[in-house]
């Protein structure tokens, strides 16, 4: 039985009627209390670095991550242990598919900051690219007994940092969702169907309030880690929730993509597309999809302009699942 299939039926047998994903995450989304713990601090001694960290972040929005690595790189020249710097870089990395560049680097961070659940979590998500569900949830129990740990953004000389001098914030409702999110694709990656859909409903507990980001998130991470079906799915209800979230279709897109459903893969990409035609990503999916339904001309279009704005996404998509062009 396909993964959409047991959500159905587990639900219609609970209740003795036919669900349809509406309704299971009606049922699901019940009323909690959320709370958001957030962390402020001051990088107004990063002056540059700073500055060249937000250009990056810009860049990798719209899908250049050559240019937001090598504003991270600029960065990091300036502030060698600039912590928020090398988490930025690994997490370019790791949207790029450079998983050995990532880890390095997160490797690098978590030694200046050993105790700090957000770079933990980095590991899983790490693991849950390679498609590892047994890494992912082992590097998922381990950060789970972490401190959130925030102050440590500042920038600072590796000497000034000692673990647990910085202020700790609970776990808050963002963190434990992805939580949740991470354990259910495991859970799926090891064909543990029951104990992945007890941890869907939990994530979508903790986000009932606005379910759509975090059915988006779920929605990429599961298609990177080749888990079509249900990525299919979590991205359909999220598109339900929260139509004009343009990211949503991109990422829909890339679902279809690795579907080969070229059609669907053009019109999610279209819709992407629409609102932020500079996406590289969107881009050359719908070029390879265009390529595909024998619209060459247009795909080759598609294509030089992604890789015009992205010399390296033809990689970048290849490692991250995409068909050849």
């Amino acid at each position: 039985m396909s993964f959409r299939a047991s959500v159905m039926h587990r639900f219609q047998q609970a209740t003795g009627r036919r669900w349809t994903v509406a309704a299971f995450l009606a049922l699901a989304l019940c009323p909690v209390a959320v709370m958001a713990a957030e962390a402020a601090y001051d990088s107004g001694g990063a002056g540059e670095a700073q500055r060249l960290l937000d250009d990056a972040k810009r860049a990798a929005y719209h899908g250049r991550y050559t240019e937001a690595i090598q504003d991270d790189n600029r960065s990091l020249a300036l502030l060698p242990y600039y912590g928020r710097a090398v988490e930025a870089r690994a997490n370019h990395y790791m949207d790029m598919g450079r998983y050995q560049d990532a880890e390095n680097d997160l490797n690098r961070v978590i030694a200046m900051h050993p105790d700090d659940m957000t770079l933990a979590m980095m590991r899983v998500k790490l693991a849950l690219r390679h498609a590892d569900g047994t890494a992912a949830l082992a590097a998922l129990k381990t950060a789970l007994k972490l401190p959130l740990l925030m102050a440590w953004h500042d920038p600072q000389e590796r000497s000034t940092y000692e673990a647990g001098s910085a202020t700790q914030y609970e776990v808050n409702g963002h963190m434990e969702a992805h939580a949740e999110e991470y354990a259910s694709i495991s859970e799926q990656l090891l064909h543990r169907d029951d104990e992945s859909l007890a941890h869907m409903a939990r994530m979508l507990k903790i986000e009932a309030e606005h379910p759509e980001y975090i059915l988006a998130d779920y929605c990429y991470d599961a298609a990177v880690a080749g888990l079509l079906e249900s990525a299919e799915l979590m991205c359909q209800q999220s598109i339900d929730d929260n139509a004009h979230d343009i990211g949503q279709y991109d990422s829909m897109g890339f679902v279809h993509l690795r579907m080969k459903q070229w059609d669907k893969a053009i019109a999610d990409y279209n819709k992407a597309l629409s609102s932020r035609p500079g996406m590289t990503l969107s881009l050359y999916g719908r070029g390879i999809a265009r390529r595909a339904r024998g619209d060459i001309a247009g795909g080759n279009a598609d294509i030089a302009a992604a890789t015009r704005a992205e010399p390296d996404i033809a990689n970048i998509m290849t490692r991250l699942g995409a068909p050849t062009a």
